[in-house]
């Protein structure tokens, strides 16, 4: 293997002979097999010697030295397209040899599929210490961190807000490997000229794999490749096609032993070891590992979803026993009973009820309604109105506790002072965009857009958005056609006497109901993945300036559109279907058939059958999209090249490409990642009084979400860059806006929706009139109304009666036939009406107060902490004026020495009284040391 000779600059390296070529310009271009054109352009390849042979898993250029720091893969064709591709990257890998990065060029001969050529890129330590002072990357000091006070420390098993209980020790992972060393030491952004103060024990480890990806990215992200302002950066040559992708290397293979991951200090196989496997499932997340490995984004990302599972036990074991209270209380709760047991003392279950829908359907007896009944009771009953208000502050709780988490992890990680790269342009702004002015921060010309063309484009984004969510609202339209349709399809055809043991179950009620939930999650999964496109067009047309504006503005659009993709359907069950139903004789018609009614026991049951279907199958659906699909095509990847490399042995199955047989890892993957678990914190929280259940189903899905993520990032994806963030961006408002919105919400759907305030109005006020007791008795009777089926109009009236029935009832508290005004609201209707709104009114009030002094009372920065960042800042100026003034000793020390060897006194005598503010001289001397030594 040939190496780069000392003393020349750095160039495009293949593996071939022993040959050096020049440009005109004198640049060292080559070191073997690499010649320049006539123009001084890019690389000409030869093809590798027969003696060559590379290692499988190397990390190295072929001196076994450099380390691969990124990979640029393209396909080599012999299209007219392809020659121009060829130009640009003859130019660019030229243009990134001039900034100082170092090439190795894979030639598509020694590739598996032998059209796929690698470009392996070095980044020399000198240009690491360059972009690191220029990133302001903060860097570890020589000076070790001083112990605090007891108390102090971030790590002991208690703290005042979220206790860490020592019985935790069987959750912690006791791998020693997993530990992150930097935290020993003070950071500093790093700057050259004080490079002696920094812990730089080893050129190579100096900068961590992660550090040195980002770096190589920024330099590749800033090289032109052209004339033009626009022809810069890989994106834009991705974007083109004349690049297929860059990549940063795993450490290695992921399935191997202990003992070879410590040997070759292989952090991909240790962090699928302690955290990938679904083994670890119970374990806690080496979140500094996954941050020195994958950057601090996807750490943070990892360490929200944690958070978000643990956080999430709370709220289970609450809605645990709040269900095993609601399965207790069934056998012996009064109106349940009335419904399903026929030796009851106030048995209703007898009760004719009025048809469900026009002329096909017939009288029904209320105990057909059973299941209906008990599904009910479950999930609506006096534990629901806790569980609501409890579940409206654990979500304030929630939001507040992760703020003092991330502030700590913002700490642990060097975070605190870090400054989002807001002010890094797009390369699509650049390209699109015409006009330039003077940034006034930085005084560089920039692109701008106008502030009448933005709105232009903002405003037609706007007026899209909002026709897909009349889409939306068409498509639940369309379900609720549907279910109006069939519900009178099952009424008619069939007969639950002939199903069997499955006819009580088997209602028409409830068959419409699993349907229509299963054809709404179609149409929901459908619109998403249409919409999803839409969203990134308009998000690019918009022509946002930087990757943040970008993502904030993606966010808001497929947050507004999953928002009502999601729960539309749901808000339509629990607050419009019932009222939209009418009762009789005065039904409301749509499309000309009969708006669908509640079953007996009220739309609860409903909500909850909506709520776990769309809950669980999305869910379903989302993992087999991420993990299923990406799964299969990466392991038909992987046995084409395995086949390539039993016909050919001679090509090796290298590290880079089979990192490039891996998925690439989007650019927008954690987006949606935090998206599915936002909607899932919507599910559990705005309609959690209707299904206690929904924390539970998500602390589970959670649990194999963690898992299926990392094994995902681990053994599927290639490795992602390196991403700096200090918090979970406007996801934290859009959560905030559902915790706010959940408290009105479950306000309502109990109050409206349930029967919960019906029923305590009529145990504390009505039932004492009927029996002289508070009892629950006789409520089902009591919130049926009667009805004359005479008065049914022509269109209404069943076509067939053949047991003769005279009166139906109906869920209403309205005045029976023989009053005279008959069918007008009762007096214990307007008290049910004032109770719900009066129950509507404390519970938001209450709950509404009870979240603000939670966000007053637990501050969002533990005061502990702020007191030691403000100390440790303290110090590290302190260590950093020390370096100053020894260096500033050293400099006088020498140069008294060599004013010493002077033959003139006179000279020497004299310099003190010259130059006395900078401290040269005996008197001076003094002075300075005397000052270090206060400081």
């Amino acid at each position: 293997m040939t190496q780069q000779s000392s003393g020349e600059k750095p160039g495009i390296y293949t593996p071939a002979g022993d040959n050096h070529t020049r440009n005109k310009d004198g640049d060292a271009a080559a070191n073997a097999g690499f010649e320049m054109d006539d123009e001084g352009g890019a690389a000409v390849m030869t093809s590798l010697t027969t003696g060559d042979r590379r290692l499988k898993s190397t990390l190295h250029f072929h001196d076994g030295k450099r380390k691969i720091d990124f990979v640029m893969a393209y396909i080599e064709t012999d299209d007219e397209d392809d020659d121009v591709n060829d130009r640009r990257r003859k130019v660019y890998e030229k243009a990134l040899m001039r900034k100082g990065l170092e090439l190795e060029i894979e030639p598509k001969e020694e590739s598996q599929d032998q059209v796929t050529c690698f470009v392996k890129i070095h980044v020399p330590y000198d240009v690491l210490l360059a972009y690191a002072e220029r990133m302001r990357m903060k860097m570890p000091l020589k000076e070790d961190r001083v112990d605090f006070e007891e108390g102090d420390d971030q790590h002991e098993c208690c703290d005042s807000i979220d206790c860490k209980m020592c019985c935790t020790q069987p959750f912690r992972l006791e791998n020693p490997e997993l530990d992150d060393r930097d935290q020993d030491n003070y950071t500093a952004e790093f700057t050259r000229d004080k490079i002696e103060f920094f812990d730089v024990k080893n050129e190579d480890t100096f900068f961590s794999d992660s550090q040195r990806s980002r770096i190589a990215y920024r330099i590749m992200n800033e090289t032109k490749f052209g004339d033009e302002k626009t022809m810069v950066g890989i994106n834009r040559l991705i974007n083109d096609g004349t690049y297929d992708c860059v990549y940063p290397l795993h450490d290695g293979a992921y399935d191997v032993d202990k003992f070879e991951i410590a040997n070759q200090q292989n952090m991909r196989g240790l962090l699928y070891r302690e955290w990938g496997r679904w083994g670890r499932w119970y374990k806690y997340q080496p979140l500094d590992a996954i941050r020195k490995y994958f950057g601090d984004k996807i750490a943070l990302y990892f360490a929200w979803l944690g958070f978000y599972t643990e956080m999430l036990v709370y709220p289970t074991v609450v809605g645990l026993i709040c269900m095993i209270y609601s399965c207790v209380s069934l056998t012996t709760y009064p109106p349940v009973k009335e419904i399903c047991d026929p030796s009851y003392p106030t048995y209703a279950g007898d009760l004719v009820m009025c048809p469900q829908c026009d002329r096909d359907c017939g009288y029904w007896n209320l105990n057909k309604s059973c299941v209906a009944a008990e599904i009910t009771h479950i999930f609506d009953n006096n534990s629901t109105i806790f569980f609501a208000i409890f579940m409206s502050l654990w979500a304030t709780t929630f939001l507040e506790v992760w703020k003092r988490r991330q502030f700590k992890l913002n700490y642990e990680w060097d975070l605190v002072d870090y400054d989002e790269e807001r002010d890094l342009i797009r390369p699509e702004f650049e390209a699109k965009v015409t006009r330039e002015r003077i940034n006034p921060v930085t005084r560089r010309m920039e692109p701008f857009l106008s502030p009448r063309d933005r709105c232009t484009r903002v405003c037609f984004s706007a007026v899209t958005v909002f026709f897909w969510v009349i889409v939306v609202c068409a498509a639940v339209i369309a379900v609720i056609i549907y279910r109006i349709v069939i519900s009178s399809v099952f009424a008619y055809n069939i007969d639950p006497d002939t199903l069997g043991a499955i006819g009580s179950y088997a209602t028409p009620s409830l068959l419409t109901t699993i349907t229509g939930s299963l054809l709404s999650l179609i149409l929901i999964m459908i619109l998403n993945t249409v919409y999803e496109k839409i969203a990134i067009w308009l998000t690019d047309l918009e022509l946002p300036r930087t990757q943040i504006e970008f993502e904030d503005s993606f966010t808001f659009k497929m947050f507004c559109f999953q928002f009502v993709n999601y729960y539309s359907y749901l808000f339509y069950v629990a607050f419009l279907k019932n009222l939209l139903a009418g009762l009789p004789p005065n039904y409301n018609y749509f499309a000309g058939n009969r708006w669908e009614e509640c079953d007996a026991g009220g739309c609860m049951y409903e909500l909850s059958l909506q709520l776990v279907i769309i809950m669980f199958g999305k869910q379903v659906w989302n993992n087999i999209v991420e993990i299923v699909w990406p799964w299969a095509v990466t392991k038909y990847r992987q046995w084409r090249s395995a086949m390539t490399t039993q016909t050919s042995p001679d090509n090796m199955y290298t590290r880079w490409e089979q990192d490039y047989d891996l998925q690439p890892f989007q650019q927008l993957a954690l987006f949606y990642e935090y998206l599915e678990m936002v909607i899932q914190f919507g599910f559990a929280t705005l309609f959690v009084s209707a299904f206690p259940l929904a924390p539970a189903l998500a602390l589970i899905n959670n649990i194999f979400e963690i898992r299926l993520d990392a094994n995902k990032l681990i053994c599927e994806s290639r490795r992602p860059i390196a991403q700096k963030c200090s918090d979970i961006g406007v996801w934290y408002y859009l959560l905030d806006f559902l915790g706010t919105l959940a408290v009105i919400t479950n306000a309502f759907t109990i109050a409206f929706t349930s029967q919960s305030i019906p029923k305590l109005v009529y145990y504390y006020v009505y039932s004492l009139e009927i029996y002289n007791e508070r009892t629950m008795q006789g409520f089902t009777n009591n919130s049926l109304a009667v009805f004359d089926v005479r008065d049914f109009s022509s269109e209404s009236r069943p076509a067939l009666n053949p047991t003769g029935v005279d009166f139906c009832r109906y869920r209403a508290y309205r005045t029976p036939p023989s009053d005279p005004n008959k069918y007008e609201t009762t007096k214990q209707y307007w008290h049910v009406i004032a109770a719900q709104l009066a129950f509507v009114i404390v519970m938001e009030h209450v709950v509404m107060l009870c979240k603000w002094l939670i966000d007053y009372v637990v501050p969002d920065r533990p005061k502990a902490l702020q007191v030691k960042i403000k100390r440790e800042h303290f110090l590290v100026h302190e260590v950093l004026v020390k370096a100053d003034v020894t260096t500033l000793l050293k400099k006088q020390n020498m140069s008294l020495t060599s004013d010493a060897t002077l033959e003139s006194g006179d000279v020497i005598s004299h310099q003190p009284e010259a130059t006395g503010r900078t401290g040269v001289g005996g008197n001076s001397s003094l002075k300075v040391v005397k000052e270090t030594t206060e400081l």
